[in-house]
């Protein structure tokens, strides 16, 4: 890592570039915050550099390849595979990796039960989730140096995410829309009806953000009355009601 100063006139270059936008935030200890403009770079990338001299990213190889100045277009002749979650907000059931090729979607499930006890606490379901995202790449023969990865922001992807790009994908970290989005949620309620014989999934992205604790809570009441062996029991929301 370069010295505070070399890294932030390489990050100001970058707005200059167009790629990175400068972003004014009130906190007296924030030197200065960049995000991603979404050219090239996706708005969801983000890093912060502190008075104290500390740098917080939610993606170091893209602030790393950001220093170098290798930031590429964004096709490079690689087939585009992308990944996604869906469920890791639901109190009940395990959660769903998707990945798509731009035409199909294909799916793997991680159990409920890495989100339950030991399992949970030694965060052993980001492993057992890239070890399933893995495994539904290798359907689609992603092969480095002829697919290229995108795959969605959340905490859930970390493993998954470092997996890849130690085998030498080009990876980067996207807001994931569209079909693999869709297609996803769809396939997750489908997972939720058939495993619990109740419709009870909900997609908060379409909801009014007041009512999403209330549709959240009501799943999690049904859960403890009738299936609390399915539920996400590692969850501190789900340990205090």
């Amino acid at each position: 890592m370069k010295s505070n100063d070399t890294l932030e006139k390489q990050l100001q270059e970058f707005v200059k570039r167009g790629l990175l936008v400068s972003r004014t935030e009130n906190n007296q200890y924030l030197k200065c915050s960049y995000k991603g403009s979404g050219s090239l770079i996706s708005e969801k990338w983000n890093v912060k550099i502190y008075t104290s001299g500390s740098i917080v990213c939610n993606d170091f190889d893209t602030l790393t390849k950001i220093e170098k100045g290798i930031i590429t277009g964004p096709d490079q002749g690689l087939k585009l595979l992308q990944i996604d979650d869906a469920g890791i907000g639901f109190p009940l059931l395990g959660v769903m990796v998707g990945v798509t090729n731009g035409t199909e979607v294909r799916t793997g499930t991680v159990s409920v039960q890495f989100f339950q006890g030991m399992n949970f606490t030694n965060k052993e379901y980001l492993n057992e989730y890239a070890r399933t995202g893995l495994k539904v790449l290798e359907s689609f023969g992603a092969k480095v140096g002829y697919h290229r990865i995108e795959i969605c922001t959340g905490f859930i992807n970390t493993a998954l995410k470092e997996a890849l790009r130690s085998l030498g994908f080009d990876v980067r970290v996207v807001e994931v829309k569209g079909l693999l989005q869709d297609r996803l949620e769809a396939l997750f309620r489908a997972y939720v009806k058939e495993t619990l014989k109740m419709d009870l999934s909900y997609d908060p992205k379409e909801m009014d953000k007041s009512k999403i604790g209330l549709k959240y809570y009501e799943v999690l009441q049904w859960g403890k009355q009738n299936a609390p062996h399915l539920l996400k029991t590692g969850w501190k929301s789900i340990q205090g009601n």
